[in-house]
């Protein structure tokens, strides 16, 4: 009951938009596609959230199109309010025709600050509300889905600390190994969505203090040697889409994206500022393609479009 209602609730806060649809560049071939969006900020007391977020979404599902899967890196909300959660969650429930939605947490998610208290309340609320939505059975603010070419391995911080520094503790990156391990023994890509990027990857944006993750080296020694091809997405700086955005590394690319959910994201190329920004991820036999599209504006980015060999 409290899913429809959800839904309902969403269209007397967005009406809607008419955003151009985009479309695969092998609709025939394609193996499976997927969304990505990050820092979506919901907040139940601005209605400009509504407009940006619900623009974003119609845009992903516009003209039909309905990705397999719709994956969020973290900072889905403001506050980690359970009314947060209800509008993030309608949003997508009316828009979504289809996809299997993942949804990493980030430090808003959280309670955006160093309390251990309010990190126990509101991971242990983040998971019941994803379980609850979205239908699943996860146990831990990290965990992973197999859809066949591709694994989606979802990170996130286990405790709060000072100045938005993510925790990723031994234990996290040991089962992280074995995830890749996994990938490695079956020619799968591995997605490792996390809201903080790993020190360093992205240009000077993760050279800052508060970018940081307790446990980066391991993580990234975790992606660099596991034999896999892997796609590193992380989300926090709410940096525009620039020349740092993508950078690549051995078997790594290194994504970090801009927030989807504010306009005038920092450091941006032309047109790269603006909220909506996301990426489209295409899986066919040989290659991975990967579009940066507005999706509020139905445009892509296609300065930053690459492909990678997965063979």
């Amino acid at each position: 009951m409290l899913r429809t209602l959800a839904v309902i609730v969403s269209f007397f806060l967005f009406f809607g938009s008419g955003a151009a649809p985009y479309s695969y560049r092998d609709p025939a071939g394609i193996r499976m596609s997927a969304v990505v969006l990050s820092d979506m900020h919901m907040e139940t007391n601005s209605f400009s959230r509504f407009e940006k977020i619900g623009s974003t979404l119609s845009g992903v599902y516009s003209g039909g199109n309905s990705p397999d899967v719709l994956a969020f890196a973290g900072d889905n909300t403001m506050n980690g309010q359970s009314l947060e959660w209800f509008d993030f969650y309608g949003f997508i429930g009316r828009f979504n025709k289809g996809s299997d939605v993942l949804v990493a947490m980030g430090n808003h998610d959280f309670g955006n600050t160093a309390d251990e208290g309010t990190y126990e309340k509101l991971s242990a609320r983040a998971i019941e509300k994803y379980n609850y939505y979205c239908g699943a059975d996860i146990d831990k603010v990290y965990y992973s889905r197999d859809y066949g070419p591709a694994k989606f391995i979802l990170l996130a911080s286990e405790h709060n600390a000072e100045n938005t520094v993510e925790v990723i503790t031994d234990n996290q990156v040991q089962w992280l190994r074995n995830e890749l391990a996994d990938c490695a023994s079956q020619g799968k890509t591995a997605v490792v969505i996390n809201h903080n990027p790993l020190y360093g990857r992205n240009g000077d944006r993760s050279y800052y203090s508060f970018n940081q993750i307790e446990g980066c080296e391991a993580v990234d020694n975790a992606l660099q040697s596991c034999g896999a091809n892997v796609i590193f997405v992380s989300g926090h700086t709410h940096f525009g889409m620039s020349s740092s955005s993508v950078t690549q590394s051995g078997n790594v690319t290194y994504i970090n994206l801009p927030s989807a959910g504010n306009d005038g994201n920092y450091r941006a190329d032309e047109g790269g500022a603006d909220h909506g920004i996301g990426m489209i991820m295409e899986f066919y036999d040989e290659t991975l393609e990967i579009t940066f599209r507005n999706f509020a504006l139905g445009k892509n980015l296609d300065a930053y479009s690459l492909t990678i060999d997965l063979v």
